[in-house]
């Protein structure tokens, strides 16, 4: 049944670190630490931060809770297990950049003499990464000409060809072609626009959005 998953031999790896294998465990530290920090350092964590939240990981990851399993029990081999990882820790970036806007929102308040104000939904929830991504992918659909939108459900979601499309449009392949690139570049840049005035403080690229769609999940963020 492993042998289904596109990536077996991580899946395998990840339940000898559940089982509590101390050889397993010490080279997912070894192995995958040094790169988790540098990669959240790469998305705009600082030195310290991008420290914290690694060590953090590994107690998330394999630790068993009351309210929850361990994170990794999560990871069920469909994408590499380092990608995951990153996901998981990226994820607790967006959480802690939210918990320091929040406290900086609650001083201010307090110099002024004004109530603290309640704090947005999306700073509540144990999947921020996956709010943000939402929300960005919302705003840069809303944004893209209705006939557009539905020239890359046609073409992406239900998979008609260029000719097809062309016959549905009255216009050439190479018309719908370039149609199709224009659309998906424009969601492209309103999705890192959006993300980037929402956390200024992280650094996307789509290639780096696309990547995070392929393995980001309510499951591997602990959500129901």
């Amino acid at each position: 049944m492993h042998d289904a998953l596109p990536y077996p031999a991580d899946f395998e790896f990840a339940q000898k670190c559940l089982e509590g294998d101390a050889a397993a465990i010490e080279e997912l530290q070894r192995d995958f630490g040094p790169i988790i920090a540098a990669y959240l350092v790469h998305r705009g964590a600082s030195a310290r931060q991008a420290h914290d939240i690694t060590d953090a990981l590994w107690a998330d990851c394999l630790a068993t809770r009351a309210s929850f399993r361990p994170r990794l029990a999560t990871y069920n081999g469909q994408a590499p297990l380092q990608i995951w990882l990153k996901t998981v820790a990226l994820n607790q970036l967006i959480k802690l950049h939210g918990q320091e806007k929040r406290r900086l929102e609650i001083s201010i308040d307090h110099q002024v003499g004004q109530a603290p104000h309640p704090p947005a939904p999306e700073l509540a929830t144990e999947a921020p990464l996956l709010v943000l991504m939402r929300s960005a992918l919302e705003a840069a659909f809303q944004k893209c000409a209705a006939e557009d939108f539905v020239l890359l459900q046609l073409a992406h979601t239900d998979g008609l060809r260029h000719e097809e499309l062309a016959r549905m449009f009255e216009c050439v392949p190479s018309t719908i072609s370039r149609r199709l690139v224009l659309a998906q570049e424009e969601i492209a840049a309103e999705t890192i626009r959006f993300i980037r005035q929402a956390d200024p403080l992280v650094e996307l690229k789509w290639e780096d959005f696309v990547e995070l769609c392929r393995v980001a999940s309510p499951a591997c963020f602990g959500v129901d």
